[in-house]
């Protein structure tokens, strides 16, 4: 019988994995509170029509996405981004209801797509995003950019470059549309398969293809700057005042679009700069998107977003190794040396535990031997060693595995001998068997 395995372009998270997740989640989440943002949790999938409104030709809506009919026969998609769930949310709840001007929501979980697993690259991977609505200011676009930038300098992370562009407003896109249709059709043997589709629906997508993005003819292509309206050039200039303001550098890239049909004007990637398969990935990608929530049969209210990949950031920061130090091991262990130390043992962990160190002890074993070898396997800092003289004489044997040093202490006396750094109280505590 062959061995069980995960699905193709998926990861399991464990040990130092996991902690290295969970941390970029509470960093994220710290510092996005911090520009007022709170947090949105919305269901894994949805009705299928949701994430049609992306744009029926974008890659994710046509090729990536996970599309089921359950057993009342409804068509649903597991999520493949996550703007789409919170506008739902936000329309459906009217939450745009409220008194508040700009109504600011960040959300965390698993996004869904099919698409060929490479470096940096899965099926299900996870995404931290953020999505603001109710307002169409240029300040709000440098906000959101400048909250992106707070959480990759919290990530210590190096070498990531800001490309922002703009694909104008709809007036503009239309213009802009036409033109790269005529330019385009005079090469339409050269364009690969997905192109000459595109070029029929979404001749922007076109610019967006990684296939004949080194073509002479694509790099000759118009250009959406010779067809804003004003109004997006004025607005778009404001955008980079704004970030040229508080000193965020940016390349300025003109066949940035984005994926996703539903954005307009502002458009920016967080790319990475690295002499490996890395190079040229984002990191970080997000814009304005005008007329979505209107699209979703919701009112006529702006928003713009971004979103992290997070299994993307966990191998970055391992490549550069940046991260902080993080420990998945018990801090002390309690070794016990008869069994009615075993049962004082875990009072004292017990104890230990609730005043928020890491304490582990054997389950099993009262010999030292396999006891000190469990201690050597999890790495702790500290053994306690409880035995029947310590027992009756309310003592307590500390060992300080760093420093190779040992001590019998009374064990009303034990928190004195601890770094501050491991514990918060420095309270002696009632070592009573009758304690809870």
């Amino acid at each position: 019988m062959s061995t069980i395995q995960k699905i193709k372009g998926t990861r399991d998270f464990f040990d130092l994995d996991a902690e290295k997740f969970r941390y970029i989640e509470q960093v994220c989440s710290n510092e996005i509170k911090k520009f007022g943002f709170k947090e949105m949790i919305t269901p894994i999938f949805e009705n299928t029509a949701v994430f049609n409104r992306l744009g029926e030709q974008s890659d994710i809506v046509t090729k990536e996405m996970y599309t089921f009919f359950d057993r009342s026969n409804r068509s649903i998609t597991l999520r493949p981004e996550g703007t789409a769930p919170v506008v739902r949310a936000f329309i459906e709840n009217k939450i745009y209801a409220n008194s508040i001007d700009v109504n600011k929501y960040f959300y965390f979980g698993p996004i869904f797509r099919y698409e060929r697993p490479q470096a940096g690259r899965y099926r299900q991977f996870h995404q931290f995003g953020v999505e603001a609505f109710g307002n169409s200011t240029a300040i709000l676009d440098v906000d959101i950019i400048l909250s992106a930038w707070t959480i990759i300098e919290k990530l210590n992370l190096q070498n990531i470059v800001l490309k922002i562009n703009t694909i104008g407003d709809l007036s503009s896109r239309d213009k802009y549309q036409k033109a790269l249709v005529e330019y385009f059709n005079k090469y339409t043997d050269k364009l690969c398969n997905d192109c000459k589709v595109r070029l029929e629906k979404n001749p922007m997508r076109i610019l967006d293809c990684k296939v004949d993005v080194n073509q002479d003819f694509m790099k000759n292509a118009p250009k959406i700057k010779d067809y804003l309206s004003q109004e997006s050039i004025d607005y778009f200039n404001e955008v980079l005042r704004g970030l040229d303001t508080f000193g965020i550098k940016y390349e300025i890239d003109e066949n940035l679009v984005r994926g996703l049909d539903y954005y307009t004007d502002t458009v920016f990637e967080f790319i990475i700069k690295s002499d490996d398969e890395l190079n040229n990935l984002a990191i970080c990608a997000g814009g304005k998107y005008g007329n979505l929530v209107k699209d979703l049969n919701g009112p006529d209210i702006p928003g713009v977003g971004y979103a992290f990949g997070v299994e993307r950031l966990i191998e970055l920061m391992d490549r550069q190794n940046v991260w902080p130090s993080l420990k998945i091991n018990p801090e002390i262990f309690i070794m016990a040396l008869d069994e009615q130390s075993k049962i004082e043992a875990q009072r004292l962990a017990l104890y230990l535990r609730k005043l928020g160190l890491k304490v582990e002890f054997d389950y099993k074993n009262i010999s030292m031997k396999p006891q000190f070898r469990l201690s050597e396997k999890l790495n702790v800092e500290y053994i306690l060693i409880i035995g029947e003289n310590e027992r009756k004489e309310n003592l307590i044997t500390v060992k300080d595995v760093a420093n190779k040093t040992q001590v019998t202490i009374p064990i009303s006396d034990l928190l004195n001998y601890l770094p501050y750094e491991l514990i918060n109280a420095k309270e002696g505590f009632c070592y009573d068997e009758n304690a809870q």
